[in-house]
C-alpha cells in the first residue's frame, strides 16, 4: 500500500480546500484554436523533453516584466500573460507586500539532475543522504516524491505552473506571506490559476502553497498525459530509480486538487 501523505489522525474536517479563487471554474478559458504543441511531438512535450529557451510557444519572464528574483526563468506565453494581469492587480491591491517567481518551467534535464542528485545522497532531504539511510527503491522514491517530482512526471515541464516567494508553507501563515497566499485563494482563479497541491488529500504530494497551475492549459496537458504516457512511462527515457518506482508516476500525476482537475 502507498503511504498516505498526512497521517490518518488528521480530522477529516480537513478536507481539500478548492483553492482556485472565487468559486471552482476559473474565469479564462482555453481558445478552441490554441496551439498546444507546436512543433514539439506531444509525448515529448509531455515529458518535458525539449528545451523552453527555443521554444516559439514560451517566453522569458523578466523579458515581460514578472519579477523574478534574477533568476532565467521560462513559462508558456498564455500563462506569462494571465500571470503579468495577476500580478499587476496584487500589486495595486498590496504595493508593499513582495511578490516574485522563484521557479518555472524544468525540462525533463532540469528534474532528471534534481531527482537524482536527492537519490545518489549529494542533496539531503529532511537532513539524510538518501542512498545511505533508504534501500529500498520504491521507499525511497517515496520520500523524494513528498516535495519533488519524477523526470517525466511534473507540471513544471509544461510551462503551466510555477512558484511564487518561498517554498515552505510557514511562510504563507503569516506576515506577508499570508497576505500574499490569501490573495492568491481569493483571486487566483480570476485569472485561470489554481493550487494543485492542497492540504487534505490523501496521495500524491505533501501541500505546496507556493506552487500555482494555470488552468486553461493545464487541464489539457493532464488529460493527456493520463492518455499518452502513463501506460508507457518511463518512455525510454530512463533514470536513477525508474526501474523500481516508475510504477508510482501516475499517482502523482493524477493526485491533485479536485478544483484544478
Amino acid at each position: 500500500m502507498y503511504r498516505l501523505i498526512f497521517p490518518l489522525l488528521i480530522s477529516l474536517s480537513l478536507a481539500v480546500l478548492p483553492v482556485c479563487g472565487p468559486g471552482s471554474e476559473p474565469l479564462e478559458t482555453p481558445d478552441s484554436n490554441l496551439d498546444y504543441y507546436g512543433s514539439t511531438p506531444p509525448v515529448n512535450y509531455l515529458l518535458g523533453d525539449f528545451s523552453p529557451a527555443s521554444h516559439p510557444l514560451f517566453v522569458r519572464l523578466d523579458r515581460v516584466n514578472i519579477p523574478t528574483g534574477g533568476r532565467t526563468i521560462y513559462l508558456r506565453k498564455e500563462t506569462a500573460d494571465a500571470l503579468g494581469r495577476m500580478y499587476a492587480a496584487f500589486q495595486k491591491d498590496h504595493p508593499d507586500v513582495e511578490f516574485w517567481i522563484t521557479s518555472g518551467t524544468r525540462n525533463f534535464r532540469a528534474q532528471r539532475g534534481i531527482w537524482e542528485a536527492k537519490w545518489n545522497g549529494s542533496r539531503k532531504v529532511g537532513g539524510q543522504k538518501l542512498n545511505e539511510t533508504i534501500a529500498d527503491p520504491e521507499q525511497r522514491a517515496l520520500k523524494i516524491l513528498e516535495y519533488s517530482s519524477m523526470p517525466g512526471t511534473s507540471r513544471h515541464h509544461w510551462g503551466t505552473d510555477f512558484d511564487v516567494n518561498k517554498l515552505t508553507n510557514g511562510y504563507y501563515k503569516s506576515g506577508p506571506g499570508k497576505i500574499l497566499y490569501d490573495w492568491m485563494v481569493a483571486n487566483g482563479g480570476r485569472y485561470g490559476f489554481c493550487q494543485p497541491y492542497t492540504a487534505g488529500r490523501t496521495s500524491g504530494y505533501f501541500e505546496e502553497r507556493w506552487h500555482w497551475t494555470y488552468l486553461p492549459l493545464a487541464r489539457r496537458f493532464t488529460k493527456d498525459w493520463q492518455r499518452m504516457v502513463a501506460d508507457r512511462y518511463p518512455a525510454g527515457k530512463n533514470f536513477a530509480g525508474s526501474k523500481g518506482a516508475g510504477d508510482l508516476a501516475p499517482i502523482y500525476v493524477e493526485s491533485i486538487n479536485p478544483a484544478c482537475q
